[in-house]
């Protein structure tokens, strides 16, 4: 296993196409997805469908927020995204959104995606399923 702390970010205006292979849950069967970093905002990315523009997610950094936050990779995992440097790798977890000032994360199944290769996947941490809707505090995370 390889745990991940948070280490790597998408430049501001930067691109990013990735592939997921086995697709995003409940997102249809779009692989390709473009991801870049919102604008003014040090926290939060855009994941958009390359295939299928309508399907899309905010992400966010969650190690930025959460201290203490890791991701454990299990063999699984690194052979699929194909990582050979943990310095390629970025964590990135959903954002929802439920009315003007309320926020959640889920801790419980972050987006990893391997730089270098461009391959993402997402994955499910059981011992973190009770942090499925983590609320996003303004006052106290940002």
């Amino acid at each position: 296993m390889t745990t991940l702390t948070g280490e790597q970010q998408v430049k501001e205006g930067e691109l990013l196409t990735v592939i997921f292979r086995q697709g995003l849950p409940g997102l249809g069967s779009s692989q390709r997805y473009n991801l870049y970093a919102l604008e003014d905002n040090p926290f939060f990315y855009y994941l958009e469908s390359v295939d299928e523009p309508e399907m899309s997610l905010v992400l966010m950094d969650p190690f930025s927020c959460f201290t203490g936050y890791s991701v454990e990779l299990t063999e699984e995992d690194i052979k699929e995204l194909e990582v050979s440097r943990q310095e390629d790798v970025l964590v990135l977890t959903t954002v929802t959104f439920a009315g003007e000032q309320k926020m959640t994360t889920n801790l419980a199944a972050p987006i990893v995606i391997n730089l270098k290769k461009k391959l993402a996947r997402q994955i499910f941490i059981d011992e973190k399923m009770d942090s499925m809707r983590t609320p996003l505090n303004f006052k106290k995370n940002f």
